[in-house]
C-alpha cells in the first residue's frame, strides 16, 4: 500500500466538485466501515488471543505465545521516540480498551510554491487507523511525542503504543477477519508510520483509489483556506471501472457455451 496517493492534473475550478464528492463518499465509507466493525467487535477484543493477560476470566489457547511475541516486538522497538521502559509489565494489558476506534490516516508531504517549500498535512478520506480506545488517537501521540514531559503523558503514550501492538497481533491471527473485510471492499494491511519508526499500525482501506491534484493547486487551495492542510480526492472515474470480484469467481464456475 502506497504512503501517499499518485498525483493526477485536475484544475482549480474542479476542485470544488471534486472536494465535494470526496466528503460524501468519504462519509458513506466510514459510516459503513463502523457498522461492520460494531458487528465485529467481539471478533477484536484483546482477551480473544490475550485470555486472562488481558481481563478474561477464561484460558485461551496460544495466550502464553501470544503474551511472548508482544513482549518481544515491546523490546524491538527503538529507544527513539520509544523510549520507555524495556521491562515489559502484563499490568498494562489490563488497561488496553474493548472500544474500538477509527482515526484517519495523515500523513506529512513538502510541496513547492511561490513562497517557497511548504510542509502540508494530508489526510485520506478512505484510509483508517484500527486502534482501541478511549487513548491517544494518532495525531495526538505525534504531538505528545514531540512534547513529553511529565510522567502521566509518558504512562498515556506507553499504553498507546501496547495498544497498538495487541491490535496488530490480533490482526496476525485472525486471517478469517480479514478475508471478511476484504469481501467487503475494505482491504487490512500492517504499515507502519512515518512518525512512528518501527511501530506497527493496523491500516483499513476501502478499495476505492484517491489521489492528489499537482502542488501548484494543493497550494492555492491551501493559501484560499489559510490552513496547511489538504484531503486526498476521491478518483470518480475509477469508482465507475471497478470490478465485481464476487461476480468474476462466479463468473469462471460456469461451463462457456459452445
Amino acid at each position: 500500500m502506497a504512503e501517499t496517493s499518485p498525483t493526477k492534473d485536475i484544475s482549480f475550478q474542479q476542485l470544488a466538485v471534486a472536494r465535494r464528492s470526496t466528503q460524501a463518499v468519504s462519509d458513506f465509507l466510514e459510516k459503513q466501515l463502523l457498522g461492520y466493525l460494531d458487528t465485529l467487535r467481539s471478533l477484536l477484543l484483546p482477551e480473544r488471543v490475550l485470555g486472562k493477560f488481558a481481563g478474561s476470566k477464561f484460558e485461551v489457547p496460544g495466550a502464553e505465545k501470544a503474551l511472548t511475541e508482544l513482549q518481544e516486538n515491546y523490546r524491538r522497538l527503538p529507544n527513539k521516540p520509544f523510549d520507555f521502559p524495556k521491562e515489559f509489565e502484563t499490568d498494562w494489558l489490563g488497561e488496553v480498551g474493548a472500544k474500538l476506534d477509527v482515526q484517519r490516516w495523515e500523513y506529512f508531504r513538502e510541496i513547492s510554491s511561490e513562497s517557497g517549500k511548504r510542509t502540508i498535512l494530508i489526510t485520506s478520506p478512505t484510509r483508517w487507523v484500527l486502534a482501541y480506545g478511549p487513548g491517544y488517537s494518532v495525531s495526538q501521540a505525534i504531538r505528545a511525542f514531540a512534547h513529553k514531559q511529565d510522567r502521566r503523558g509518558t504512562d498515556q503514550l506507553r499504553q498507546f503504543v501496547i495498544n497498538t501492538l495487541v491490535m496488530q497481533s490480533l490482526i496476525a491471527r485472525s486471517g478469517g477477519l480479514s478475508s471478511i473485510l476484504a469481501e467487503l471492499r475494505y482491504d487490512v494491511t500492517t504499515q507502519t508510520h512515518p512518525a512512528f519508526s518501527g511501530l506497527p499500525a493496523i491500516v483499513i482501506q476501502s478499495q476505492i483509489p484517491t489521489f492528489l491534484p499537482p502542488e501548484p493547486i494543493i497550494a492555492a487551495a491551501t493559501d484560499l483556506s489559510g490552513v496547511d492542510a489538504f484531503i486526498e480526492l476521491i478518483d470518480v472515474e475509477s469508482i465507475r471501472q471497478l470490478s465485481d470480484p464476487f461476480k468474476q469467481r462466479v463468473s469462471q464456475l460456469i461451463p462457456q457455451q459452445p
